[in-house]
């Protein structure tokens, strides 16, 4: 069901000719999470996207990163600099790789609803709370480690 809406606005996108996808024409790309459940190929045909569960005998572009990542590059981050951080793993052509990014960055997607259907409505909100609240940690490993210490070290102060 994800597959069909996500086909179904970028397909809108095309159509409203805000995007030329013929860069894109004859290939496949394959994205998947590293850490959460997510896998999906786009195959671009006809002036068209595919959005698929089903794995291709071709893959022309494989990009594989964490769901962090893909939150950031969704909120418009830079897909060179999380490459040259080592964020995104990308097999293949990268200039393809940018364009499927270009166009996914364009589509309104409520990152919550689409969590929801994996793990409900209270959980999809908790975690997108939780990963704004890293998001604006300007450490957030050392925070998540301080309130871990500060738990262990005193745990009547946090019941």
């Amino acid at each position: 069901m994800k597959e069909v809406v996500l086909e179904r606005a970028l397909n809108f996108l095309l159509q409203d000719g805000k995007f030329d996808v013929r860069p894109l024409d004859g290939k496949t790309l394959h994205f998947s999470m590293l850490d959460f459940p997510l896998d999906a190929n786009f195959i671009c045909t006809n002036n068209r996207i595919f959005v698929s569960k089903d794995a291709p005998q071709n893959i022309d572009v494989d990009i594989k990163l964490k769901a962090s990542v893909f939150l950031a590059l969704l909120q418009g981050g830079d897909l060179t600099e999380l490459l040259r951080q080592d964020e995104i793993i990308i097999n293949g052509d990268v200039k393809s790789a940018q364009l499927l990014v270009d166009l996914l960055q364009q589509v309104p997607l409520d990152l919550e609803e689409l969590l929801s259907v994996w793990i409900g409505d209270i959980g999809a909100h908790q975690l997108v709370k939780l990963a704004r609240k890293l998001k604006a940690t300007e450490r957030p490993i050392s925070a998540i480690k301080d309130k871990i210490s500060n738990f262990l070290i005193a745990p009547s102060r946090h019941s």
